[in-house]
């Protein structure tokens, strides 16, 4: 994990000792100016895997698409936190080009995990990306 992470050049690139969590509650911090940067390369297929595994993530992650656009997302959550903080991350790709974006959010209640995605739609709308 640690040679990957240090591949991708993701965020601090630290997993710790425990391989099978540390993206949940160890040391690996990314900022969301590291996050846009990494999915732009995800989107531009530049990352350091195969062609196909690159597609097959962005399959995966597609949410909606319109007559000119695509919407890719994934949300997330860090519990460990107080409060705990919302992750939605992903890009939009308008008439080709990818816009990247990364939103967090501190959620105090339970209703606030979906505010994520409705927060960070009307900001795309503002931009008109959606």
């Amino acid at each position: 994990m640690r040679s990957s992470l240090a591949m991708l050049h993701y965020g601090n690139e630290e997993p710790g000792d425990v391989v099978d969590m540390f993206w949940l509650r160890g040391p690996l911090q990314i900022s969301a100016v590291e996050q846009t940067l990494f999915l732009a390369r995800l989107a531009q297929n530049e990352l350091p895997f195969t062609e196909a595994a690159q597609a097959a993530t962005r399959e995966i992650i597609l949410l909606e698409q319109g007559d000119n656009w695509a919407l890719y997302g994934k949300t997330g959550t860090a519990m460990y936190y107080s409060p705990p903080l919302g992750w939605w991350v992903g890009w939009v790709e308008k008439s080709g080009a990818p816009y990247a974006f990364a939103l967090n959010i501190d959620m105090p209640e339970a209703g606030d995990a979906r505010k994520r995605v409705e927060i960070g739609k009307a900001c795309l709308k503002i931009l008109g990306l959606l």
